[in-house]
């Protein structure tokens, strides 16, 4: 393995681990930090590139079974991580890895050689703002087996180390789309075939029980407070919510995507 011990916390190799609490690698970066050890392998069973991992030398011993030979490993002694990472860190590994391109959505080209397969489930989110909501609805679609996620306008980045953690590494799994006009990307799902649907309380809306998929699908939900701006509901082919009782007024994003995507995966 390519252990490297570093002997000062100002060593440029560490830069991308530094400061974490106060600071966070962006899109611009091409990088972002997955923390823990369950993360860090699952990142390394992913397709995605990994550029260094950062391993508490209490740590190591127990980690040379599993640990890449073609990776730079990069070992700080326990009482430094704090001060290099800001903050308390017992999870023993960090990993650095290379941002994936975030392509457009073009479903049209996605399709283009095959129709698309009357089970496919897709998800597009609108707007959702909180990383542990994004983490959990990222967890649900690889549960459920939904690959394709289309990240819409005012979302929060994905790659976030909050995003991942609550992921558990999921978000490793999904094949992530970006759309600058959520209107555009419905319109190019309407022509193939693919049925929109919103997750409202519209008084259009139709209760989840009474929903009966006819071929591909794509769900969308939108922002924590404001749910989904009024003109995506209105371009979506139909209208899907919860009833609640005792009265409640809604549901987390995350709890009601989990519960809106079972159905509609469990039906397909």
């Amino acid at each position: 393995m390519k252990i490297e011990f570093i002997e000062s916390i100002q060593d440029p190799r560490l830069d991308p681990y530094r400061n974490l609490r106060t600071t966070n690698l962006t899109r611009t970066s091409g990088r972002f930090i997955a923390e823990s050890r369950p993360l860090v392998q699952r990142l390394l069973a992913s397709r995605l590139q990994v550029e260094s991992i950062l391993v508490d030398q209490d740590d190591l011993q127990e980690a040379t079974g599993w640990l890449p030979e073609e990776t730079s490993i990069l070992v700080v002694p326990h009482s430094q991580i704090p001060q290099l990472i800001g903050f308390n860190f017992h999870r023993g590994f960090m990993a650095c890895g290379i941002r994936p391109p975030m392509p457009l959505w073009d479903p049209e080209s996605q399709w283009k050689e095959n129709p698309c397969p009357a089970g496919w489930t897709a998800v597009m989110l609108v707007g959702v703002q909180d990383p542990e909501n994004m983490g959990s609805i990222f967890r649900s679609c690889a549960a459920l087996g939904i690959q394709d996620v289309v990240l819409g306008p005012n979302c929060v980045d994905p790659f976030t180390r909050r995003v991942l953690r609550v992921s558990m590494g999921n978000a490793f799994k999904l094949s992530l789309h970006r759309s600058d006009s959520a209107i555009d990307a419905l319109e190019a799902a309407h022509r193939l075939g693919i049925e929109s649907l919103a997750a409202c309380l519209s008084p259009t809306s139709i209760e989840l029980r009474g929903f009966r998929r006819s071929g591909p699908a794509m769900v969308l939900f939108g922002n924590e407070a404001h749910g989904l701006p009024q003109e995506c509901i209105e371009a979506c082919v139909r209208g899907l919510r919860i009833d609640m009782a005792l009265g409640t007024d809604s549901l987390n994003v995350s709890v009601a995507a989990g519960i809106l995507l079972h159905y509609v995966c469990r039906i397909a």
